[in-house]
């Protein structure tokens, strides 16, 4: 029997307890939950409002993402400040306002029009994703809760990756190709040093406020990394609406792009979407899929054409 909220709530409200954290009468209540958390929200008796999580399965990284967030917090950057956590449980503040999707349920914007408040936001947090970038990290992969990561280079981290799986069929064939060309052509990345990524860059995990559109906090940093910065912007271009991800590349690039940067954000994405649509494939998500497959096409042939580009060629 998978976990409920109903299964676990009385534990966490425990350890909560136990930590010297009082809630109000309210207790916990279920929130929307993540792809890896049972999530809560809380009330402490002093008004203050809490996100609760508790892993879905072994292996949570919530001390990871502490230590993420208190880097990033160091830079000016807005996140959770998590109060207490171990591998079951993690306590945090509640970023005030809405995710740039508009809802919590919402798992991205590839299929609705945005708000000119959202674009404002978006470009807000572009300029924020780019000093959250200047962050230096000690090596590349998935980061320990100190900091550190298993590989000494980007292209050691790239290859370390687990083998696509094989799947029949004209999705399974652009997959297959897709992984030949981007091989033949990640000489083309530049190892500039492993920077703090967010590691799952999405619009849902970017809260501003519509009163003041101001951005209150990158949530959900469990998925951070050492990378490359730009395999952070190129995942977020793969999930959003056009818009979205030209309203933030606006705030992210101070200038405009150079050579160097736009192949990596073309490898990156034809990298990211292979493994993506696969996922959506396997799951028969086909809208998902498809969008996809249009992505990794227009990337894939800008490759081969030695044209690389900011987003993919039928977003420009």
């Amino acid at each position: 029997m998978g976990l409920t909220h109903a299964s676990v709530a009385d534990r966490l409200l425990e350890k909560i307890t136990g930590e010297g954290i009082r809630l109000d009468h309210a207790g916990l209540m279920p929130y929307t939950n993540g792809a890896d958390n049972l999530v809560f929200a809380a009330r402490t008796v002093e008004g203050c409002h809490l996100i609760v999580k508790a892993p879905l399965r072994p292996g949570s990284r919530y001390e990871t993402a502490a230590w993420a967030g208190r880097s990033l917090a160091d830079h000016g950057i807005p996140v959770p400040q998590v109060i207490w956590c171990d591998d079951s449980i993690s306590v945090e503040s509640r970023c005030a306002g809405v995710p740039l999707t508009g809802s919590p349920e919402r798992f991205d914007t590839s299929f609705s029009r945005p708000q000119s408040a959202v674009l404002h936001a978006a470009r807000d947090a572009g300029v924020l994703l780019r000093i959250a970038h200047s962050i230096s990290v000690h090596g590349y992969g998935r980061l320990t809760p100190s900091g550190t990561a298993p590989y000494s280079s980007l292209l050691a981290s790239i290859q370390s990756g687990p083998e696509t799986a094989a799947r029949s069929g004209c999705l399974g064939e652009l997959a297959s190709s897709a992984v030949h060309i981007v091989s033949r052509n990640l000489w083309r990345l530049h190892d500039t040093g492993p920077r703090l990524l967010l590691g799952d860059c999405a619009a849902r995990h970017i809260f501003f406020t519509p009163g003041n559109g101001a951005i209150s906090g990158f949530i959900d940093l469990e998925s951070a990394r050492g990378g490359d910065p730009l395999a952070d912007i190129a995942g977020f271009i793969l999930r959003e609406h056009a818009e979205i991800s030209k309203a933030l590349l606006s705030g992210y690039f101070a200038n405009c792009p150079s050579l160097d940067q736009m192949w990596a954000l073309t490898l990156h994405r034809a990298r990211i979407a292979t493994r993506l649509l696969l996922f959506h494939a396997g799951r028969n998500e086909h809208q998902m899929a498809c969008r996809l497959a249009d992505h990794l096409t227009a990337d894939l042939q800008a490759i081969n054409t030695e044209t690389p580009t900011v987003l993919p060629r039928h977003l420009l």
